[in-house]
């Protein structure tokens, strides 16, 4: 941590200035709607249930799946809403200096180590605290990269 012992000092000292685009963070949030669809109903739907141990646990009534629904929609608003901070943070001229990584470099940047910092120790511990096997964190993991990678390519394109 580095500390300002002078006013010079404390004068170069600068905070980021974060600027949020809400339309970004809310088509994100609807893509991570459609990618958590398409990725647990269409792509790995048979082998999760396989690795959840629920093959043969019936289809959640309405009000049920409207429980999951809510729950799966505010969190992915809370990830979308962090993860545009992070992203702020990375760019250069949010701390007053310059150049901007480019958009891609950027949202791989932010995915990337979000992904690996974060998301991926946790679904690796559900192997190790939980017997969760290997499969479903690839099948979970998976899923939290390609998110993550969506959010942030929406996030750094939308400025």
């Amino acid at each position: 941590m580095r500390t300002c012992s002078t006013p010079a000092a404390q004068e170069d000292h600068r905070e980021p200035i974060i600027a949020l685009n809400y339309m970004a963070i809310a088509l994100s949030v609807v893509l991570g709607m459609v990618l958590g669809f398409v990725w647990f109903s269409v792509l790995f739907d048979k082998a999760w249930a396989r690795h959840m141990g629920m093959e043969d646990v019936p289809q959640p009534d309405g009000a049920a799946m409207g429980k999951s629904m809510v729950i799966f929609f505010v969190s992915n608003v809370l990830i979308v809403y962090v993860l545009a901070h992070t992203l702020g943070v990375w760019r250069a001229s949010a701390w007053g200096l310059s150049p901007d990584l480019s958009p891609v470099a950027l949202a791989l940047y932010t995915a990337g180590f979000t992904w690996l910092g974060f998301f991926l120790p946790l679904q690796m511990n559900r192997v190790a605290w939980e017997m969760k096997k290997w499969g479903l964190v690839a099948i979970n993991a998976g899923f939290d990269l390609t998110r993550l990678l969506v959010f942030s390519f929406v996030l750094a394109h939308w400025v």
